[in-house]
């Protein structure tokens, strides 16, 4: 089975301690594991307000995992993430999806002058 590199964003809820928010983070590693995979890094982002209200929520704790996991096993994990919960939120993509940086934004000549004619020059 091939095993790829993924990283996922999930967001907490706040209403526990941090303690509790670090217990679940330590069970997301073990459910991992037990899928089959492996898990590189867990980095806790802290608690952040969320952009909107998501079940009656407006803070969250983040937390950034980065692991390899059989691909067979994505859905599987996906699932249980659902029925967590404590979790509000999560995202999962693989490495592959995400881009090494961004590319640098260049202004074309409409855009260029788009933007004089509204500086008036």
């Amino acid at each position: 089975m091939i095993t790829r590199s993924y990283e996922a964003l999930i967001i907490f809820k706040t209403a526990g301690t941090e303690q509790d928010i670090a217990r679940a983070g330590t069970q997301l590693e073990e459910l991992i594991k037990k899928l089959g995979g492996s898990v590189d890094t867990l980095q806790s982002m802290g608690r952040r307000k969320l952009a909107f209200r998501i079940a009656r929520q407006m803070e969250g704790y983040y937390y950034l995992l980065r692991f390899h996991l059989p691909t067979g096993q994505v859905e599987e994990l996906e699932r249980l993430l659902r029925l967590q919960e404590t979790i509000v939120r999560f995202m999962i993509l693989s490495t592959e999806e995400i881009p090494a940086s961004p590319a640098p934004a260049r202004a074309t000549p409409s855009a260029a002058h788009a933007a004089a004619s509204i500086r008036g020059a």
